[in-house]
């Protein structure tokens, strides 16, 4: 089934949005009208049923107001299970595209291009969830209750009027005064903490050199000044809605007081007073919440463009439609890649084949453009001239679940992830221990595994940083080869392997190739390159030769024959 665009996405979302906002909303009328329910029951209590003393009016007008009231709360659930359920919905349609863009705007920005994404989605989510959504409904519905306050008597009106200007105004300075600055001393601080988060990371080292009191000094330093701000926009923030709380009260106490006065007058009924105090009090509500819902609307609506931009930055141009891949044929062709920002290629004009069964290694000095290549190879990263091909297809446009399924991919980071030992190793598909086993006993990991605390049950953290860097490599090497891939691409895999796990690793790659899948390793150490039918040699991101392995290498050292593989590996910036 192919999944929608991340546009698409976003507008599905968007429509879904806006037509739960309405039934919403629609539902959120009736409560409003329902509201004057109380007030209508307080002037025929006040009014008529007092001085007539007739219980019969009496017990009906109550029944009815009852009935009202219970209607009332129904809608109200209503309400709220709408905006439940359309949060929900609406984090759905959009978790796995802003997931997804988030991943293909780290490949290509850094991680801190996509920060926070899905930290924005729950905030978008939290946001209908809470029912803020709902505030401008509310406010619309707020000239229908002045009208009803000025029915009553003009002054009633105007009080009410007042009081909303007043409100709104209280909510306009506490954004202006206190919390735009706090928004700015929090965003301070948390690039501070995030910063010191990922330098914690290495505690070996900043242990090891003393680092740690100049690193917790730096952290003391920024967060009192971030401190300082939020401190002051909170003495802000507070005396205004102390202020906002004194106005609610005083401008009851004038409702009342000016009820009285009409009632002394002639001018309205004792009943009006206290209906003009309950519709009044419902006239300044959203007024109020406006107070806190400012500042939600506009984290909202920041949330909202952060995702659509993302979305935007992080459409890849790849296909959404699974391709099945069946013959394990990659073909480079003349491939070039520039950088993003920049105009020097780190690779220019590669081109080669790799047929099924077939092991090329690719060679060269560090910063010659191998591991680039790798990336370019499993499609992390779009060519810019030439492209890389799978079977025929590109293997950067290539549906990522069907391409993922016929290629095993080992980065020099082995780029474990939290979670238990056979769930990294299944890619975190639904697999069966059966086929985690198989992969395991490919890698020669299995008995390696077996001495973990719970054997594949063992939860890794922070990427298994408790294991040995061989013991990661090893893992994620069994991760590459589960489901018996049909194209193997490993990067420096035995740069943290002993003899042991060497040994391993080239049994791995002469049994997948025995099955047919085509092999490309990038490495330094020519012990598992011995193996490869041909070699690459890259420097400075061009190919300086290409061919079956023996030939190559003598052509490297055609006049020093007597010393052998390691001194050729040596010219190609390789250890033995």
């Amino acid at each position: 089934m192919r999944a929608p665009e991340p546009a698409e996405a976003y507008r599905d979302a968007l429509r879904e949005l806006w037509r739960g906002a309405g039934a919403a909303s629609l539902v959120g009328l009736f409560i409003n009208l329902l509201h004057l329910a109380m007030p209508l029951y307080t002037i025929q209590i006040y009014d008529r049923v007092i001085s007539t003393r007739n219980f019969d009016t009496l017990i009906a007008l109550t029944t009815i107001v009852g009935v009202l009231l219970l209607f009332q709360a129904a809608l109200d659930y209503l309400r709220g299970r709408i905006f439940t359920v359309l949060a929900g919905r609406v984090a759905a349609r959009l978790g796995r595209p802003v997931m997804e863009a988030a991943v293909e705007t780290t490949l290509r920005h850094g991680a801190a291009a996509a920060a926070g994404a899905m930290r924005d989605l729950g905030e978008m989510r939290s946001f209908i969830a809470s029912g803020a959504i709902a505030l401008p409904a509310d406010l619309a519905v707020t000239p229908l209750f002045l009208a009803a306050l000025y029915l009553l008597h003009p002054l009633y009106g105007t009080i009410g009027l007042v009081g909303a200007l007043l409100l709104t105004a209280t909510s306009v300075a506490v954004e202006v005064l206190a919390r735009r600055p706090a928004a700015r001393a929090n965003a301070a601080a948390g690039a501070v903490q995030i910063e010191t988060a990922a330098a914690i990371r290495h505690a070996d080292a900043i242990s090891a050199m003393g680092m740690l009191p100049a690193v917790a000094a730096r952290w003391s330093r920024a967060q009192a000044r971030a401190l300082k701000d939020i401190e002051h926009g909170r003495g802000v923030a507070k005396a205004l809605a102390a202020f906002a709380k004194m106005l609610r009260t005083a401008l009851q106490i004038a409702v009342v007081c000016a009820g009285a006065a009409l009632v002394v007058n002639g001018e309205a009924s004792p009943g009006t007073i206290i209906a003009a105090a309950v519709i009044t009090a419902r006239v300044l509500l959203p007024f109020e919440q406006l107070i806190d819902g400012w500042r939600q609307w506009l984290d909202a609506f920041g949330a909202t463009a952060r995702i659509r931009e993302l979305l935007e930055r992080g459409a890849s141009g790849r296909s959404r439609a699974p391709v099945t891949v069946a013959t394990p044929t990659l073909v480079v062709d003349r491939l070039t890649y520039v950088p993003p920002g920049q105009d020097r290629p780190l690779l220019r004009n590669v081109s080669f084949r790799l047929d099924p069964g077939e092991m090329v290694g690719v060679v060269g000095p560090s910063g010659a453009g191998k591991s680039t290549f790798a990336r370019l190879v499993v499609g992390l990263w779009a060519p810019t001239q030439g492209g890389v091909y799978l079977d025929g297809q590109s293997t950067f446009a290539h549906e990522r679940g069907s391409f993922g399924e016929a290629v095993g991919y080992l980065p020099q980071d082995p780029g474990l992830l939290d979670g238990k030992v056979r769930e990294n190793i299944a890619r975190f598909r639904d697999a069966g221990m059966a086929e985690v086993v198989a992969a395991a006993r490919l890698a020669g990991v299995h008995d390696l595994i077996g001495r973990l605390p719970e054997g594949y049950e063992t939860r890794l953290v922070d990427g298994g940083a408790r294991l040995s860097g061989g013991q990661r490599q090893r893992i994620a090497l069994a991760r590459a080869l589960f489901g018996d891939p049909k194209l193997l691409v490993l990067d420096e895999p035995n740069s943290a392997l002993d003899a042991e796990g060497e040994a391993a690793l080239i049994a791995a790659i002469e049994a997948a190739r025995a099955r047919g899948a085509a092999v490309l390793v990038v490495a330094q150490r020519m012990s598992v390159l011995n193996r490869a039918d041909r070699l690459v040699i890259l420097k400075e991101g061009v190919v300086t030769q290409i061919g079956d392995r023996a030939e190559v290498l003598a052509t490297l050292a055609p006049r020093r024959p007597s010393r052998g593989p390691a001194a050729v590996a040596a010219l190609a910036g390789a250890r033995p």
